[in-house]
């Protein structure tokens, strides 16, 4: 696949990428499992419980809004470092924090500087991939996010060990470390050969595409330059009538799938406190590592199928297998039966992994032009996070009126819609170039060669 690439320099250019979202599941888990022991130290309500844990979502929501127009407007590698720095500052401010306020605002930092990464990091994965292995190295990404959430848990694990109701401070003050390694990861990242060339940059292109493709010829190098360089448009034809279907297909069942993916995910350690299926903070922690286990299964069974099967297919069955093990979880939390509950929250994981936790940020970025890709992306970023926030908030309270099932079920629904919405707009990019993809160069807006 690799043999006329600089494969160290595409390596590291796509594992900083990754490592961005590694970031992203070691802070949302953290706080997951942080939170059982900051109620306690901090006796929380449901309201400031869902305040809280909205933060860095609302943060997202308004970097990813920024962070795709600036990654657009000056480059894939302007936010590479910056982005690292936002978070290593939230994450000080959170861990110490005085009182629920200056932690909101901590944690809207971090939120921030996650937002601000996602449109990069799901931009410079499709732009430095092959085509014939851009979706397995999506996945890639996205079993980073899993072992940074998995991680995350195991370091809550030994801290509540250690250090008790106060461990919370020391989680979140652990996100600085892996941020401090991504600093040097992201150094002399080289700019895409594309964004380069859509800016008329042709020279600093052609030098871009020799560093990555030593063995091309002048020829081809001159050739590619020219393909990437075709007519730019503008950010404000993303809400024209021809770019609806895409639009729709890269921003609603993302915010379908942070609806609830991150909804229960927040909550799910205390779920099993509250509801009694772990006994002490410790046990709700170890199990949530295992069901983040099990989604790890399912990327992996989902990267090598992503480019053969494709993405559309995947997300789907993702979604159909989320709805599905919703319902045996409502079933168990009804008749108390912990097995129910710990099965339907296994094909939750898996449906999770090897459909829409792949396949949303890679529909994100794809099925775009260079020169809006980034911010295509973050805006579908935007919006799932507002979605997320929503979640966030609405969560506890909810449950504590109408009670768990309920929410679940509303939950349940919004997987079905977005499998329906994934079916109705498909654009199947597997297989295709990220030029073929473009609109006017023989691709059918059903993903089919006209």
């Amino acid at each position: 696949m690799y043999t006329d690439v600089n494969q160290r320099t595409v390596r590291r250019t796509l594992l900083a990428a990754a490592f961005g979202m590694f970031l992203d599941g070691f802070d949302l888990s953290i706080m997951a499992v942080a939170l059982l022991s900051l109620r306690e130290d901090w006796q929380l309500t449901p309201a400031s419980t869902g305040a809280l844990m909205a933060a860095a979502l609302l943060g997202s929501l308004l970097g990813g809004a920024v962070g795709g127009w600036l990654v657009d407007r000056y480059g894939r590698r302007a936010l590479l470092l910056p982005n690292i720095l936002l978070y290593i500052l939230g994450a000080v401010l959170s861990a110490a924090a005085a009182d629920l306020a200056l932690l909101w605002m901590g944690r809207f930092t971090v939120g921030l500087a996650v937002g601000m990464d996602y449109p990069l990091v799901a931009t410079v994965i499709a732009e430095y991939s092959e085509t014939e292995g851009r979706g397995n190295h999506f996945a890639h990404a996205n079993i980073a996010w899993y072992v940074g959430a998995l991680t995350s848990t195991l370091v809550g694990l030994l801290l509540l060990f250690w250090a008790g109701v106060g461990a919370w401070r020391f989680m979140l003050l652990a996100a600085a470390f892996p941020a401090l390694g991504l600093l040097w990861l992201r150094r002399n990242i080289p700019e895409s050969p594309r964004w380069l060339a859509r800016k008329g940059r042709a020279t600093d292109a052609q030098s871009a595409l020799t560093r990555l493709h030593p063995a091309w010829s002048t020829e081809r190098v001159g050739e590619a330059t020219r393909g990437y360089g075709q007519s730019v448009r503008r950010w404000r034809v993303l809400f024209q009538a021809q770019w609806r279907r895409r639009l729709w297909l890269s921003i609603a069942p993302w915010f379908c799938l942070d609806v609830v993916s991150l909804g229960i995910g927040l909550y799910f350690p205390v779920v099993l406190r509250t509801e009694g299926f772990a006994a002490t903070n410790v046990e709700a922690a170890a199990i949530n590592a295992i069901f983040l286990v099990i989604s790890i299964g399912g990327v992996a069974f989902a990267a090598p199928r992503l480019d053969r099967i494709g993405r559309i297919p995947l997300q789907i069955a993702g979604f159909l297998l989320m709805a599905f093990g919703l319902t045996v979880f409502i079933a168990g939390l009804l008749a108390q039966m912990p097995g129910f509950v710990y099965t339907g929250a296994a094909f939750f994981s898996i449906g999770t992994g090897i459909g829409p936790g792949v396949t949303a940020m890679a529909l994100a970025v794809e099925i775009f032009p260079t020169e809006l890709r980034a911010s295509a992306g973050g805006l579908a970023t935007a919006i799932s996070r507002l979605g997320a926030a929503l979640s966030a908030i609405v969560f506890p309270t909810m449950a504590a009126h109408l009670g768990l099932p309920a929410v679940l079920f509303s939950m349940t629904l919004v997987s079905l819609l977005g499998a329906l919405i994934s079916h109705w707009y498909a654009i199947e990019p597997a297989g295709k170039s990220l030029e073929e993809l473009e609109p006017g160069h023989g691709f059918a807006e059903n993903g089919r060669p006209r």
